[in-house]
């Protein structure tokens, strides 16, 4: 009678494994520049890379499972959030590659059993859309990331690629072996279990955020320092966005730009300085001396020791901005020479030697432009003939000025 219940008891566990692995979906995730560091190294930034997933899908209330395998990243999640979390693998840098995908055990039946499994579905969906094609072509690739398998690479993909055209030897559908540009390529990659797929994702790439430290991104609301946010958080910084605000219309923007930035790096944070008031007396004391074409060098030069105050603070080790040469006038090499004089942290400019189409290009792609060109809010700042080529003997003469007027006015009131 035990025996009868437990037999019962272990089916009724057998049938709800079964009904849960219906409920689940599984995606490899490969990294590609981790894969070249040392021991130790490899490992801390594996484990931060497998923070940043679950953090990230977490912030959408996605719960998820992930384990480090041989350099993959297996992740285990809910069937119904496949969809979003294939667009957030998609934001997190690190990630090379990822594949959503059906596992079996290393044996020749069962891999042979699923290939065709996943390989039917394809062919449906073929059917689906084009119901008209006259040849389907395919190809089996073979990746043995562990070397347990008895077969080789080329014979596994050979096995399960006669098995398939024998499939549909008899059948409608005209199949034909193109291994360069194939309509289906079914792939099988074998570690402890085999993993079977056919979709291929393009990650981002980099390496994994929070392995570099913490900087500070000058974010405003056009296009460029967006950008430049995309690319350091790819280099594994985290981001502490830093918005000098000069209206409601542009801080509301940047607000929207930072909620898309925060997918690239769900840790970052988006803190504001009321710049307004701090820029009028940038230019109404350039006007007493007659300097006002000099309104661009002094606004970056006071927003880069801004920066600087709030960095040192705050544990960062560098300010980041969306300069990109020759753009416009305080992006001249001379102009950013006398901007970068007498600051401490170094200037990061990952923007520098691009062509502004591939800036906008990059927004594009990164979901940030139509946010940065819905609402053009120039600066009331800008001199109508700011200066090009700022000499720093000139930059000396002119904050000794302003220095000297900033006491007579101090002493004036004293006075008073």
């Amino acid at each position: 009678m035990n025996n009868h219940t437990d037999d019962i008891d272990k089916n009724k566990n057998k049938d709800n494994k079964n009904k849960d692995n219906k409920n689940i979906s599984k995606i490899i995730i490969r990294y590609g520049e981790i894969g070249t560091k040392a021991r130790g190294t490899r490992k801390r930034f594996e484990q931060t890379l497998k923070d940043n997933i679950k953090n990230t899908l977490k912030k959408y209330n996605i719960y998820s499972e992930v384990d480090i395998l041989h350099t993959r990243l297996l992740l285990t999640i809910n069937k119904d959030n496949l969809d979003k979390s294939l667009e957030l693998l998609g934001k997190i840098s690190g990630i090379v590659s990822y594949s959503p995908i059906l596992e079996c055990n290393l044996d020749i039946n069962e891999i042979e059993k699923l290939a065709i499994e996943v390989f039917d579905k394809e062919i449906k969906k073929i059917k689906e859309t084009n119901d008209t094609k006259d040849i389907t072509t395919f190809a089996v690739k073979t990746q043995r990331v562990k070397k347990k398998f008895k077969m080789n690479s080329m014979e596994l993909s050979s096995y399960v690629g006669s098995s398939i055209a024998l499939r549909y030897e008899n059948s409608p559908i005209n199949l034909k072996v193109d291994l360069k540009n194939p309509d289906i390529l079914l792939n099988i990659e074998l570690m402890d279990n085999a993993m079977i797929f056919t979709k291929k994702i393009k990650g981002i790439g980099g390496i994994p955020v929070g392995t570099q430290g913490k900087i500070v991104v000058l974010l405003s609301d056009g296009i460029d320092s967006s950008v430049a946010s995309y690319y350091i958080i790819k280099r594994g910084c985290n981001a502490v966005f830093l918005h000098m605000k000069l209206s409601e219309e542009g801080l509301e923007k940047t607000k929207k730009l930072f909620d898309v930035l925060n997918d690239y790096d769900c840790n970052s944070e988006l803190v504001v300085v009321d710049y307004k008031e701090e820029l009028k007396n940038i230019v109404s004391n350039l006007k007493k001396i007659n300097r006002e074409k000099y309104a661009c060098v002094f606004c970056k030069k006071t927003m880069l020791k801004i920066a600087e105050k709030y960095a040192k603070e705050n544990n960062c080790y560098a300010i980041v901005n969306g300069d990109n040469l020759g753009q416009v006038a305080s992006q001249t090499l001379k102009n950013m020479a006398v901007i970068s004089g007498g600051l401490e942290l170094p200037i990061l400019r990952p923007l520098i030697g691009f062509d502004k189409q591939e800036i906008i290009n990059k927004a594009k792609e990164i979901g940030t432009y139509d946010i940065s060109i819905s609402k053009e809010i120039k600066c009331f700042a800008v001199p109508t003939h700011p200066i090009t080529n700022a000499d720093i003997r000139e930059i000396r003469y002119i904050e000794e000025r302003l220095e000297r007027n900033a006491k007579k006015e101090e002493n004036n009131e004293e006075i008073k």
